[in-house]
């Protein structure tokens, strides 16, 4: 099983199987935006391998560090469950690797089998509870 990915966490291979034909794989450059702030897509990304900075931008237009998140990290997580633009802008630090699961590809899987979307729902559960705990101190 491959519990070390954070949307697998609860699942089988077949499950894996299946969500897998909704992911696709991105590689980024050092400082390229993976996200933009106010972008209304609502897929997930998983950084797969290095790390990213999660930032926002002052009103003088100067960036202000929210996170920094390893890889084994799920973004996009709250913005699947509950649509709205993008708050922050995500930018790879180093060389990134991501894979994006499309949110109609995922939802079209999810809704073909509820036993299915109960365990990927309590996988994003489980990481928007750990990100904000680990905000919280």
């Amino acid at each position: 099983m491959h519990t070390e990915h954070p949307l697998y966490r609860y699942l089988n291979e077949q499950d894996i199987r299946k969500i897998e034909c909704a992911r696709h794989s991105h590689s980024y450059l050092p400082q390229e935006l993976i996200i933009s702030a106010g972008e209304r897509t609502r897929d997930i990304l998983c950084i797969d391998e290095g790390e990213v900075l999660v930032y926002i931008e002052s009103e003088d237009g100067k960036p202000l560090e929210i996170t920094r998140l390893p890889a084994g990290i799920l973004i996009g997580e709250m913005n699947f469950v509950m649509p709205t633009h993008r708050t922050a802008f995500v930018m790879a630090l180093g060389e990134v690797k991501v894979s994006s699961y499309c949110y109609h590809e995922l939802t079209g899987i999810l809704r073909e089998d509820f036993d299915l979307a109960a365990k990927v729902f309590a996988a994003l559960n489980l990481q928007m509870t750990s990100k904000l705990l680990a905000l919280l101190g």
